[in-house]
């Protein structure tokens, strides 16, 4: 590799680390926003919010619950309809995938009850 295209790949890397630091500031930028609580990313889901949600989550890491019986048997004494966790699970996921607020609450909250 010859001098010229090391510093093209030098260059290139800088410029990613760059995207990088600029996508990190944004989440953070729009972590300290304030939020709007009636904006349906944060509406219920089957009736289980996020904090419910997140709450489920780190009691089913905590206790070691496995099986898709005994997880369901689980989200069903935290208040979840029967039948209806896989659907709370999935509509959160996806909430989480498109919306910085909610996957950031989220974290702080399973942070929070993991402890």
């Amino acid at each position: 590799m010859g001098m010229f295209d090391m510093l093209k790949n030098a260059k290139d890397m800088v410029d990613q680390a760059k995207g990088f630091q600029q996508g990190a500031m944004k989440s953070q930028q729009a972590a300290a926003q304030p939020v709007n609580l009636n904006d349906p990313m944060w509406a219920p889901i089957e009736g289980v919010t996020l904090d419910l949600y997140a709450e489920i989550s780190a009691g089913l890491m905590k206790n070691a619950v496995m099986g898709l019986e005994a997880v369901n048997k689980y989200a069903e004494s935290k208040g979840v309809p029967s039948g209806a966790w896989q659907k709370v699970q999935n509509g959160w996921v996806a909430r989480m995938g498109t919306n910085e607020p909610v996957r950031m609450r989220f974290g702080n909250l399973y942070n929070e009850f993991l402890k």
